[in-house]
């Protein structure tokens, strides 16, 4: 297991440029229009550009079963093509709490014909919106990988995939990632995700581990109820790489304000914050948040996060 608490110690640029890409998939959902890509609420990362949107189905986490727009793909504006593939989650913690289900099930990849161990299983609910399409549209596992093949017989085939989510977003992140490295193994892939929720259970992590080239690295707000959906309890277990950050509402409901501390603007600004600090943690009584209600961000104490596996 490897936890850190210091920026400075992990990719500071990478997670910086992740976190924009998850609000980014953020703004490509259209409340009016949950299936369209809303592309001109999209802002481009500097160095990349916008090239696609997918969709999924949403059965599980809405209140009907919908077709939404849930992530973008960025590619690199020079060579070697870097591609950045970011899903979208949901923003509030009291949906995620209401909603996260706990059944298991098994993770089938897109490549049918590899195997996976009989004791692999992920919630049924981040699995169900990644695999699952209806009459009219294919499911996203299907989106994505038709994107991948066609990235790869372009003339700027991929040379490195980032893959980012944050918090529904962060668990699709992860099957998809896994999926690469089962279905295109020479593709070369990295993860870094936020506010995650459990995706699966012991047997998940370590099948993971073992296929995938890189360690994925969790970034998590220690005051986030979510990264604690599904219960540890229940067999769910997270990713072991984590980089630890801490804050929470100044407001009257102060660490109690399930919303603040799972915010990824919030993340954002704290991962900015402490890339800033010379110390490498963002130590602010005060953070303005885009000018809004502001944050405290502290030094995160470990002892407050139950960090094992299991």
């Amino acid at each position: 297991m490897v936890c850190v608490t210091d920026i400075r110690e992990v990719d500071a640029d990478r997670i910086g440029l992740l976190i924009d890409c998850c609000i980014q998939a953020y703004n490509a959902f259209d409340v009016e229009n949950v299936s369209q890509c809303a592309r001109t609420n999209v802002v481009a990362p500097e160095g990349f550009e916008l090239l696609d949107c997918w969709s999924g189905v949403d059965a599980v986490f809405g209140r009907d079963k919908t077709l939404e727009t849930y992530g973008l793909v960025y590619r690199s504006t020079t060579a070697p093509w870097r591609y950045i593939f970011a899903f979208r989650g949901t923003d509030s913690a009291l949906d995620m709490l209401d909603d996260c289900g706990v059944e298991p099930q098994a993770f089938l990849p897109f490549d049918s014909e590899i195997g996976v161990p009989a004791g692999v299983r992920v919630e049924s609910g981040f699995n169900d919106i990644y695999q699952k399409g209806d009459r009219t549209v294919a499911s996203m596992q299907r989106q994505l990988f038709t994107l991948i093949d066609k990235y790869q017989a372009s003339l700027k085939p991929i040379s490195e995939i980032y893959v980012t989510g944050h918090s529904l977003g962060a668990a699709l992140s992860q099957l998809f990632t896994l999926d690469l490295a089962l279905s295109r193994p020479t593709i070369s892939a990295k993860n870094v995700n936020f506010a995650s929720p459990r995706v699966g259970n012991g047997a998940f992590v370590s099948f993971f581990e073992e296929c995938s080239l890189h360690p994925t690295l969790r970034v998590q707000n220690i005051y986030d109820a979510v990264p604690h959906l599904p219960p540890a309890e229940l067999g769910f277990e997270h990713m072991p790489s984590v980089y630890l950050i801490a804050f929470h509402s100044t407001g009257m409901l102060g660490k109690e304000d399930l919303k603040a501390s799972h915010s990824s603007l919030n993340y954002k600004a704290v991962i900015n914050c402490a890339a800033e600090n010379d110390e490498g943690i963002c130590l602010a009584g005060c953070l303005l948040v885009e000018g809004k209600a502001s944050i405290c961000s502290e030094r995160p104490d470990v002892q407050k996060i139950q960090l094992k596996r299991d």
